[in-house]
């Protein structure tokens, strides 16, 4: 049995100031401990270099997970599993290349013209620049006016001075909604759901809306989680498309004629919903005091990490 084993792994888990509360990796520390005496878990800081941790975690194999990227903290030895800021353009062509449904999309270069029989009379144009996050520069504007704009005509607070923007199939819902679901390891421990109270209307003959327009702010929406199982199912696909991605914060639409389509799994990991920046805001919103409750979260990573641990330590 497990527990009359030493033990002979370790286990990190990376914290990130600002980015996690760390009491949330030292609740899944202990969880890990009780389940599996056979690994040793250390967590460190992302932004030192912890060198007695390091030191100390580098006599044995070893599984590193972080949520975003390592910045100061670099391990010795071990199997890493951490955040991966990429391009929108590389990022949904490796989910389309998966046979995932992603809606139509292309870069937006000198010359482009977009069909409206290809793309229908509304096109969402969105950032590609990997760290564009919250709806940044993101428009729903008319298909046929869609032109190329170079980068040094934006605003230097636009992410299109950062790189190419894409135009992307505007899929109908009927109404506004999105439907976030965050897994690790392609299993879900979060969603989070928001979803307009009345059928979208939009001018058509207007040339462009913002997202305020076509996403409402309360009381004209509401948030609520949901255990939908065709939302995890795509969510959990979505995870072997890019497994070395563990954490994975998947946005999924549901067209109005019933198809889910996903838009992005924001690779980058700024996505630790239950203390990231905008947890306040989904504990008002969703009224609920703790985030990780609903799907058992922390219990379902210490086990999932001990999987991976056993079986991926170097």
């Amino acid at each position: 049995m497990h527990s009359a084993r030493q033990a002979d792994r370790n286990l990190l888990l990376v914290h990130t100031e600002e980015w996690q509360d760390v009491g949330d990796f030292h609740i899944i520390k202990s969880l890990v401990e009780k389940m599996a005496p056979d690994i040793e878990v250390f967590v460190v800081e992302n932004l030192s270099r912890s060198p007695i941790a390091r030191k100390k975690a580098a006599t044995r194999p070893s599984l590193i997970f972080s949520p975003i990227k390592l910045m100061a903290f670099r391990p010795a030895r071990g199997k890493i599993y951490a955040g991966t800021a990429m391009s929108k353009l590389t990022e949904m062509g490796r989910l389309s290349a998966a046979g995932l449904p992603v809606p139509e999309f292309e870069e937006i270069q000198p010359g482009t013209r977009l069909s409206v029989d290809s793309y229908g009379p509304l096109v969402i144009v969105k950032p590609s620049y990997e760290l564009a996050s919250w709806g940044q520069g993101v428009e729903l504007r008319r298909t046929d006016l869609v032109r190329h704009q170079p980068q040094e005509a934006y605003a230097p607070d636009h992410p299109g001075a950062l790189g190419p923007m894409i135009a992307q199939r505007f899929i109908d819902c009927g109404r506004a909604m999105t439907f976030r679901v965050l897994t690790l390891f392609g299993e879900p421990i979060f969603t989070y759901c928001r979803e307009a109270t009345k059928p979208l209307a939009l001018d058509i003959l207007k040339d462009r809306f913002d997202q305020a327009e076509f996403m409402p702010a309360p009381p004209d929406r509401v948030s609520y989680i949901s255990k939908d199982p065709d939302f995890l199912s795509l969510a959990t696909r979505a995870y072997k498309a890019m497994p070395e991605i563990a954490l994975q914060a998947c946005d999924i639409l549901r067209a109005k004629t019933g198809e889910l389509y996903l838009l992005e799994i924001n690779p980058g990991g700024g996505t630790w919903m239950f203390s990231s920046p905008s947890a306040k805001d989904y504990r008002a919103t969703l009224g609920i005091d703790d985030l990780a409750a609903p799907f058992n979260a922390f219990q379902t990573c210490a086990r999932l990490l001990v999987e991976r641990t056993r079986a991926e330590a170097l």
